[in-house]
């Protein structure tokens, strides 16, 4: 009776799964939270808020169910300052030969702020004013030189423009010292000399003092109820924020963060969808997209610091993180970080092997294991690991790291094995545990 019991449940999962987790659906998702439009996701951003309100969406199409009454959100504030384009004064006066030219710049319509400086005004005799396809400029930018104002010459198509419209949020606090970025729209400036000479430039300029702030945040969550165990959660995980865009640069300066972790994130999604096809699993299951990883892992922490399910009751964590971009003969394959930390590992191996997705070592996953926001978990005591599928390529943190990079095929093939998982982690009786390493490694860090 048992076995007939397992076949039909087997029966019952795959179709879901299939049906739900496919090429066309993989690419559709990771697309949307990898576009342009989304500028690069970062903590905080309209991107990031637009993310959120997707996610939202698409769980409550699924018909999961919300954990907090009437949102789809885990709310938690990050201190940081507020920068304010539309209350900025910047006059540039040009000396070439005997010619002066004084340019006064419509704040947030010519000139809008880049970067806040300590230094809210002043008038500084030697400003540095370039395109930004200037070499030098990318030096000075490299290098967070504060000693002047810097003056950026941008396209008004330019992310770092669009970005830097009205006023906007920002993390942590200003660097000592630091004087003002000032994006100008291209074609307000004169063009630089063609006699080999150099013009020099002066900046009058004032801006608001930046404004401390409790920035509002938010994670998304959703949940499978359970049934035999429902008390118990399995929490499922990815982050959906990116960096950002780069410092100004010609070209393409936004950090669409495909892999990173777009891709986690569209696992996330299309498990939850398809686990709630299926029937309900013994264990509930908490499907999160956290928000500020990029940032210090410091979303996953304010989840796991305050849960909104009983952080007793969370039995693992099975985070997903970067599972697109194969290394070269390991198209679906996975690894997971600290495997000999627990024997999560053990279990996720023998349930990745029913999807025919086969477990490698990667010579990182150690270090990698308090990189990601399973740690948040970890360092609780719940026993949570990250798994990936892909590398430490030379796209990540970089503009690259975009969808038309990724393997699809791979992603999709990996996504089912992990539906396998979840399943697993959900239905089995026992718990993870973890092992004596993994109790030494989580000792060491807490002293």
């Amino acid at each position: 009776m048992r076995r007939l019991t397992c076949l039909f449940l087997f029966a019952a999962l795959l179709p879901a799964q299939v049906e739900t987790v496919t090429e066309q659906r993989v690419r559709d998702t990771v697309t949307w939270l990898a576009a342009d439009e989304r500028l690069g996701r970062d903590t905080p951003s309209p991107g990031l808020e637009e993310s959120a309100q997707w996610l939202a969406k698409r769980f409550a199409a699924a018909d999961l169910k919300q954990v907090a009454k009437d949102s789809w959100f885990h709310d938690y504030t990050l201190p940081g300052v507020r920068v304010d384009s539309r209350q900025i004064a910047l006059k540039l006066v040009r000396k070439h030969h005997d010619v002066e030219t004084t340019i006064e710049l419509k704040p947030d319509v010519d000139v809008r702020l880049w970067r806040a400086g300590v230094a809210v005004e002043g008038t500084l005799e030697a400003t540095t004013v370039a395109q930004v396809s200037d070499p030098v400029l990318q030096q000075l930018l490299n290098a967070q030189s504060g000693r002047r104002p810097l003056v950026i010459e941008v396209p008004q198509e330019h992310a770092n423009w669009t970005i830097s419209a009205g006023t906007r949020d920002i993390l942590g606090k200003l660097r000592e010292a630091a004087r003002p970025i000032f994006l100008v729209r291209t074609g307000l400036l004169p063009a630089a000399p063609t006699d080999g000479t150099e013009a020099l430039w002066a900046a009058t300029w004032k801006t608001p003092a930046a404004e401390k702030v409790e920035i509002p945040l938010k994670n998304v969550v959703a949940l499978l109820p359970g049934g035999s165990k429902r008390e118990e959660y399995v929490v499922v995980s990815a982050h959906y924020d990116h960096i950002g865009t780069t410092n100004p640069t010609p070209g393409d300066s936004i950090n669409n963060g495909a892999d990173d972790d777009a891709t986690g994130t569209t696992a996330v999604v299309l498990i939850a969808e398809a686990m709630a096809k299926m029937p309900a699993p013994a264990r509930s299951v908490l499907f999160v997209c956290f928000s500020a990883e990029e940032k210090g892992l410091r979303g996953s922490a304010a989840f796991a610091d305050n849960p909104p399910v009983p952080r007793e009751q969370i039995v693992a964590n099975v985070n997903i993180e970067m599972i697109g971009r194969p290394e070269e003969g390991k198209q679906g394959k996975a690894w997971i970080t600290g495997s000999d930390f627990s024997d999560f590992a053990a279990i996720a191996t023998a349930a990745l092997q029913k999807g025919g997705v086969e477990v490698v070592d990667f010579k990182l996953a150690e270090q990698l294991f308090a990189q990601s926001d399973n740690y948040s978990f970890a360092r609780h005591g719940i026993v949570a690991h990250s798994l990936s599928a892909g590398s430490l390529h030379a796209d990540y943190h970089r503009p690259g790291d975009e969808v038309g990079k990724l393997d699809i095929p791979h992603m999709t093939k990996i996504i089912r094995g992990l539906c396998e998982v979840v399943r697993e982690f959900a239905d089995r009786e026992a718990k993870p545990e973890w092992t004596e390493k993994g109790k030494e490694r989580l000792a060491r860090r807490r002293r």
